[in-house]
């Protein structure tokens, strides 16, 4: 019934006769190539008043190559909102033609991928509206006030951008970061600003073709419950488009950046309790750094200068790059994500390798040991 609606609405497949695009779709649910949760779900999506032209397009052509298993991987279930927020697939295992585009920055696909069980705006927009609703409900009376940044990954500053958007629709104020910046730095904007939350975009270390939306409350935290089952419960309740009840007066998107740089480092700074005895012992080690194309790169060798510290950047991997071309994976635990890091130290006689994942909230290290090789540390050891 879902599909019939919809393809009476939007007439058809591609210049194929409706009825042998429905023999298609139920074809491949009797023979359990797709499944019914999958095809319920793509009824429902293609339903959507707000459908953009590419997204009909994309699904299209999905169906009539036949790619039921990236229609399953799409449509099983719609990505669901969890204590920490989204996290997901953005650019299919099957790139369309429609998605595909004019390609995006970096070669990146034009367009996320369509589906609900993926990382695009449909999704976004979930988050953002159920995000925005549960602060009003928290602070009634009060302007939601909104903290968004993001770090490189493919899509990351247009959901930002949307992000934004929404909640300036809403009636909120949102401030939205100018560039890229950790994760960190989200935490400690929510509570300078005074915001009664945040998000940042992001999939950490997950591989180049995932993304995701990590949301905070106003501690600067990421959401614990009882905010986390809240904040879920608005977000399961939204089943279309932005309503007349949600849209709101007065909204805005402040842009921050530099300014706000300048007081985070004052207060990375302000955590150091012994300073003096950094700034005595700075000029004893060879550090190298690498953000591996993420947003470590922004803050981290501003705060190492301050303190005096020697080192250096690995320059491959400084400037923000999506597709982390130099690595396999960008998570700075693995040993193989540090390798160029580490053969520069051994080039440069350094003793020590720091290396942060893309939004910057996870960080590995890399020491010489007795016979002077270099060794990972474990979260304990780095934390000791």
């Amino acid at each position: 019934m879902f599909l019939l609606l919809a393809w009476l609405r939007l007439g058809g497949y591609d210049g194929v006769p409706m009825e042998t695009f429905l023999s298609r779709i139920d074809e491949a649910v009797a023979e359990k190539k797709l499944l019914e949760t999958s095809a319920k779900n793509l009824g429902t999506y293609l339903e959507r008043p707000d459908l953009a032209e590419w997204e009909r397009a994309s699904l299209e052509e999905l169906v009539g190559a036949g790619e039921w298993t990236e229609l399953n991987d799409r449509f099983f279930r719609t990505l669901a909102f969890g204590t920490g927020g989204l996290r997901g697939r953005t650019i299919g295992r099957v790139v369309t033609a429609a998605e595909r585009g004019q390609s995006g920055p970096l070669g990146r696909p034009e367009h996320p991928a369509a589906g609900t069980n993926v990382m695009n705006e449909f999704n976004l927009g979930r988050a953002v509206r159920g995000l925005v609703a549960y602060v009003r409900e928290v602070f009634p009376g009060e302007k939601p006030r909104l903290v968004f940044s993001h770090d490189t990954r493919h899509f990351s500053r247009p959901f930002a951008e949307m992000a934004a958007g929404l909640v300036r629709e809403m009636g909120g104020t949102c401030f939205l970061f100018a560039e890229d910046r950790s994760t960190p730095e989200l935490s400690f904007a929510v509570r300078h600003l005074q915001a009664h939350a945040g998000a940042m975009i992001t999939a950490s270390h997950n591989p180049p073709h995932d993304n995701g939306f990590k949301a905070y409350f106003a501690d600067g935290a990421q959401v614990v419950e009882p905010a986390a089952s809240g904040i879920i419960a608005k977000v399961n309740a939204i089943s279309g488009p932005l309503g007349p009840g949600e849209r709101g007066e007065g909204g805005e998107v402040v842009v921050v950046g530099e300014d706000l740089d300048a007081a985070y480092l004052e207060a990375l700074a302000g955590t150091v309790l012994e300073p003096e005895v950094i700034r005595e012992q700075a000029d004893s080690l060879r550090l190298v750094f690498t953000g591996i194309h993420g947003t470590g790169s922004r803050i981290a060798p501003k705060i190492l200068a301050r303190f005096g510290f020697r080192f250096s950047e690995v320059e491959a991997q400084r400037e923000g790059d999506g597709r982390f071309p130099t690595v396999v994976s960008p998570n700075p635990e693995n040993a193989e994500a540090l390798a160029l890091a580490i053969a520069q130290a051994r080039e440069e006689g350094a003793d020590v390798v720091l290396a942060t994942d893309p939004d910057a909230d996870r960080m590995g290290v890399a020491v010489r040991n007795a016979e002077g090789e270099f060794v990972l540390l474990t979260g304990n050891q780095i934390g000791s």
